[in-house]
């Protein structure tokens, strides 16, 4: 009975041990998969005076996830811990071609993918608003990492990655073609290239554990005033705190001009839909 019951032992432990080298080396399979998204030829040199390249770039986000030095995004035990990087430090080993596509398709200089980042989003950037975003990561100082500079995962992270759970952007690129410059359309523009991250125009979608709720109905219901409040400050109808979007437009909204809040909430009360 015992000789048997060691074999059953034996059995089990060597099939956890398979179990767990799969799901290893299936999570190691899924973080280094490199995407066939070629370079295109891109230069960031453009017109926009410094705190103009600076003011665009933040109203796509970049800092209110990756701080002044990276930021974790994501934590919890078991799971592991998501980190925005150092955009001072990483930039610099990144071309003008390489950044243009890391913003538009969420693929890294190596070829493999970016997790989190609205890459899906930001297909939709104008190039001279890659060219802004760009012109300010060059302009960044180089500061140490504020946190640790490497995203970990545990085994239920792992568990994630192989069931496809985890969100690769690069695999949720639509296939547009951005324009040159900003269109004359500009609040459908700004909502497609920053509040669609999150919102959709007619329906409810689940974010991180919050519900964005659908931009149409929202919006009609705050005065231009309130509006402009709402994405500066954070402050909701009522004085609310928001779960996601007061954080969000803290730190990056608030950047928006007067005339490009004005054009978000005109685009999103003008009863359009989005395939026109």
């Amino acid at each position: 009975m015992r000789k048997w019951l060691r074999r059953a032992a034996a059995t089990l432990l060597s099939i956890i041990l398979l179990v767990l080298v799969g799901v290893y080396a299936g999570a190691q399979m899924r973080l280094k998969h490199r995407y066939d998204v070629p370079l295109a030829a891109f230069s960031a040199l453009m017109v926009l005076p410094g705190d103009e390249a600076r003011r665009r770039a933040l109203t796509f986000m970049c800092s209110g996830c990756h701080q002044e030095a990276g930021g974790v995004i994501f934590e919890a035990p078991g799971v592991g811990r998501l980190v925005a990087p150092n955009l001072g430090r990483v930039a610099r080993a990144y071309s003008d071609d390489e950044l243009a596509r890391l913003v538009r398709h969420g693929v890294k200089r190596d070829g493999t993918g970016v997790i989190a980042m609205p890459s899906s989003t930001f297909a939709h950037i104008a190039d001279e608003d890659v060219g802004a975003i760009i012109q300010w990561l060059r302009a960044l100082p180089e500061r140490p990492d504020a946190q640790p500079a490497q995203t970990e995962w545990g085994p239920l992270g792992l568990v994630a990655l192989v069931a496809g759970e985890v969100p690769f952007e690069a695999d949720h690129i639509p296939a547009v073609t951005p324009p040159a410059r900003r269109p004359a359309e500009l609040g459908r523009y700004l909502y497609e290239t920053t509040c669609s991250h999150c919102h959709d125009l007619d329906t409810e979608r689940a974010v991180e554990g919050a519900v964005a709720p659908a931009l149409r109905i929202v919006a009609p219901a705050y005065a231009p005033e309130d509006f402009a409040r709402l994405m500066r400050t954070g402050k909701a109808l009522g004085e609310r705190e928001l779960k996601l979007m007061s954080n969000i437009a803290r730190s990056d909204f608030a950047h928006f001009t007067d005339a490009e809040i004005e054009a978000i909430q005109g685009y999103l009360t003008a009863g359009e839909t989005a395939s026109d």
